[in-house]
């Protein structure tokens, strides 16, 4: 997917590039910039958009010289009708950031994000000493599975990204606008799928009305922070479905319940991926030099004969004779 660039200063003359932005920034994006008064020549700016499944996930940079200063885009009344079918924006902070709406304001740190409805009128102001960034996901009101006043009492309120469902609705909003482009149409859509679960679980949760989310997004939103934590894991040799239950606050048949939609058990899922871990670290040739057994303690299995009868299960030769057989200069087989 080919990352639409909306405008830049690259080519704009020194004298004008402040302007330019200005212009640009008030046609594409129906939002005024404003930056500190004093000299503007040293101004560079970026902007660029990428679809994203039904999202858009945009990156601004901006550089203003060698002080620090303050750069706010308002979006006033003027501005608020030219929204082209994308009203709700979550705003992502990758320096200290502050967005207001609705008489409230959202002061953030780097990893914390907001919610802004674009009908409105609101601001966002971003501090830094020379280049400024922001991140940002907009998309369609009713992308969003929360009642329109919920949503409402959303807007401008801070959403640490350091905890539970924000933690990590922080953390895949900040990947999927580094790496907008190079995600094909299929995984695009399930990535904002995903996002989405996310986003309205941690969005309810800071509001304390987890009801307010349907069943279905609140049990994908549930999963997704399952699988998180299983790869986070991976190597755990006590990772077992029950302490995973545990750790979720939630009974080990609500755990296998979960996955009876998905394409395996939970132990299925764990099993595969410490696998198919040990067979690419098999033949990793900076590993080459470390014994069969190390390489599946470092996955979570520590006996050595329990794992070569599931190695060569899943492969059909032992780890030791896969080792040899498929080194870099020879492709090995799938599972």
């Amino acid at each position: 997917m080919v990352v639409r660039t909306l405008f830049s200063t690259d080519d704009v003359p020194d004298a004008e590039r402040y302007g330019y932005w200005q212009h640009m920034h008030r046609e594409a994006l129906a939002a005024e910039y404003v930056f500190p008064n004093g000299r503007h020549d040293w101004f560079r700016g970026h902007c660029a958009v990428t679809q994203v499944g039904a999202m858009r996930a945009a990156v601004l940079t901006c550089a203003g010289g060698p002080a620090p200063g303050v750069g706010e885009g308002r979006r006033t009344p003027g501005f608020t009708d030219q929204l082209d079918g994308y009203e709700l924006k979550l705003a992502i902070a990758c320096e200290e950031f502050a967005v207001t709406q609705d008489g409230r304001r959202a002061d953030l740190r780097p990893g914390d994000f907001t919610l802004t409805d674009l009908a409105r009128p609101s601001s966002a102001t971003v501090v830094g000493r020379h280049r400024k960034k922001v991140v940002s996901i907009t998309m369609p009101r009713a992308l969003l599975p929360l009642p329109p006043a919920q949503v409402a009492r959303l807007t401008a309120v801070p959403l640490p990204g350091q905890d539970g469902a924000a933690a990590l609705a922080s953390t895949l909003l900040r990947r999927v606008t580094a790496d907008a482009g190079a995600y094909r149409p299929a995984e695009a859509a399930h990535i904002s799928n995903a996002l989405l679960d996310l986003v309205a679980a941690a969005l309810a949760g800071r509001i304390a009305t987890p009801a307010a989310v349907p069943p279905e997004v609140e049990r994908n939103a549930l999963l997704h922070r399952i699988y998180a934590y299983l790869h986070q894991r991976l190597g755990d040799p006590a990772l077992t479905p029950r302490q995973i239950a545990a750790a979720h606050n939630i009974s080990l048949r609500q755990l296998h319940k979960l996955f009876e939609s998905e394409d395996c058990t939970v132990a299925e899922w764990i099993r595969r991926r410490r696998l198919d871990r040990c067979r690419r670290d098999l033949t990793d040739p900076a590993l080459s030099n470390r014994p069969v057994g190390a390489i599946a303690a470092r996955w979570g299995v520590r006996d050595p004969g329990h794992f070569s009868r599931l190695f060569r299960a899943a492969y059909g030769v032992p780890p030791g004779e896969y080792r040899t057989l498929y080194t870099p200069r020879h492709a090995p087989p799938r599972a």
